[in-house]
C-alpha cells in the first residue's frame, strides 16, 4: 500500500543489486475496483474504475554501469486506465535521467516532489478514500486550489532537477528545483509574468527501528498560472510501528503571500490481522474561513493474496458542511463529492465505498 519514494527507487539503482552492467526493467501496477458514491439528499453513483488503492501505471527503469561506482540512470513512468477505452499512456507520472553513485543521485526531468509522498505517513497510503488525499485535493490554497503536498499532479514538478542524498545513519534528504510548472499547452495561455514560475522543494527524512519522521517544504512562484500568486507549504509527518499496530499522522499548512495559513491534520492506525491489515484514519481541513472547514473519516481492510496481489475494501464519510469541492474520487469519472448534476451543488456529507483488487508487477 505504501507508495515508493523517488529516493527509494533511485537507491535501488545505486545499490547495484539489480544491475551488473546495464539493464532495463519493467514494473507497474494494475488496479481495478467497484466504487459507490452518494451524498446527503442526492442520488447514488456506481462505477467500475482504475486505481482505487494505487494508480495503475507502467514504468521502465534502467541503469548503465559507468565504472568507478558511477551509474547512468533513467525512469519513464506512464499512467494507464485498465477499465475504459481511453488510455492515459501519453500522460507521464514522472520521467528522469541522471547520475548516481556514492554521493547519492542527481536527476532531471518531470519529478514527483517530496510532498507527493505524504502517503508514507498516511494509514491509507494516499488511496482514493484516504482523508488526507480527499482533503488536500480540495481548496486548501487560498480557498481556491488544491494543495501541492498531495499524491496528485499538483505534487509534481516539470522542467526540474533534484539531488537525492545517500542514507546517513537513517537521515536522507531531497532538494528539487523547477524553472516551470506548465506544459506546452498551458504555457500558450499564460502571460509573460505568469510564465516566471520557478519552484523549489525540500524533503528531510529520518528512520530508525520502528520510528520514522519527515519534513517537507514547497515554495512555488505564480502557482497554477496566476501571476504573483506565491505559495509556501509545509508538512511534518511521523509514524511508529509498535508491532501490533502502526500509528501514522501528519500536519501540513498552505499559505499564500499576505494571507493566513490553511491547515490539514490527519492521523490513523494500521492493525495487522493475519494476512491482512485494518486501516482507520481521520482528517480535518482547518481553513482560515471557518465555513470552509471539512472532516473526513475512513475505515478499510487490505488482504494480501500473495506478495504482489492485494484485495481491498474501504468506506469513507466526508463531512463537508460548506459544500466545497473536495477530492472524494472513490468513484472517478462521476460527479465529485456527489455533485448534483441538476443544481450543480455539492453534498454537505459524501459517502464513498470501494472494493477492488491490485496487482503489482
Amino acid at each position: 500500500m505504501q507508495k515508493k519514494l523517488i529516493a527509494v527507487a533511485v537507491a535501488g539503482l545505486v545499490s547495484g543489486a539489480a544491475f551488473a552492467q546495464s539493464n532495463v526493467t519493467v514494473s507497474g501496477v494494475a488496479d481495478a475496483y467497484y466504487g459507490r458514491l452518494s451524498g446527503t439528499g442526492y442520488k447514488s453513483y456506481n462505477a467500475i474504475n482504475s486505481g482505487g488503492l494505487s494508480g495503475s501505471r507502467i514504468a521502465f527503469n534502467g541503469a548503465e554501469d559507468l565504472g568507478n561506482g558511477l551509474k547512468a540512470i533513467f525512469q519513464m513512468e506512464q499512467k494507464f486506465n485498465i477499465t475504459d477505452g481511453a488510455s492515459d499512456l501519453t500522460t507521464t507520472r514522472q520521467s528522469y535521467v541522471g547520475l548516481a553513485g556514492s554521493f547519492g543521485a542527481v536527476v532531471a526531468g518531470r519529478l514527483q516532489t517530496p510532498g507527493y509522498y505524504v502517503g508514507k505517513f498516511d494509514a491509507l497510503a494516499s488511496a482514493a478514500i484516504s482523508p488526507q488525499a480527499i482533503l488536500s485535493a480540495g481548496k486548501m490554497i487560498g480557498g481556491a486550489v488544491a494543495s501541492t503536498i498531495a499524491p496528485s499532479d499538483k505534487g509534481r514538478l516539470n522542467s526540474a532537477v533534484a539531488y537525492l542524498s545517500p542514507n546517513f545513519g537513517g537521515f536522507s534528504g531531497v532538494l528539487a528545483a523547477s524553472t516551470s510548472n506548465y506544459d506546452t499547452a498551458e504555457q500558450a495561455t499564460l502571460t509573460d509574468t505568469a510564465l516566471d514560475a520557478g519552484a523549489w522543494a525540500l524533503g528531510l527524512n529520518f528512520a530508525t527501528g520502528p520510528v520514522a519522521v519527515g519534513f517537507v517544504h514547497h515554495n512555488i512562484q505564480n502557482f497554477n498560472g496566476n501571476a504573483d500568486l506565491d505559495v509556501k507549504e509545509n508538512m511534518f509527518g511521523g509514524s511508529y510501528n509498535a508491532g501490533f499496530l502502526t500509528v501514522l499522522g501528519s500536519y501540513q499548512d498552505a499559505k499564500l503571500k499576505n494571507t493566513d495559513k490553511n491547515k490539514l491534520y490527519q492521523i490513523g492506525v494500521v492493525v495487522p490481522v493475519g494476512a491482512g491489515n485494518i486501516h482507520a484514519a481521520y482528517g480535518k481541513l482547518d481553513m482560515k474561513t471557518d465555513t470552509l472547514d471539512a472532516k473526513s473519516y475512513t475505515v478499510a481492510y487490505t488482504h494480501g493474496l500473495s506478495k504482489r496481489t492485494t484485495a481491498y475494501a474501504g468506506y469513507n464519510i466526508t463531512d463537508n458542511k460548506a459544500g466545497q469541492t473536495l477530492g472524494l474520487t472513490s468513484v472517478n469519472n462521476l460527479p465529485t463529492d456527489a455533485l448534483d448534476s441538476t443544481t450543480g451543488t455539492v453534498s454537505t456529507k459524501a459517502k464513498g465505498l470501494v472494493v477492488g483488487l491490485r496487482h503489482t508487477f
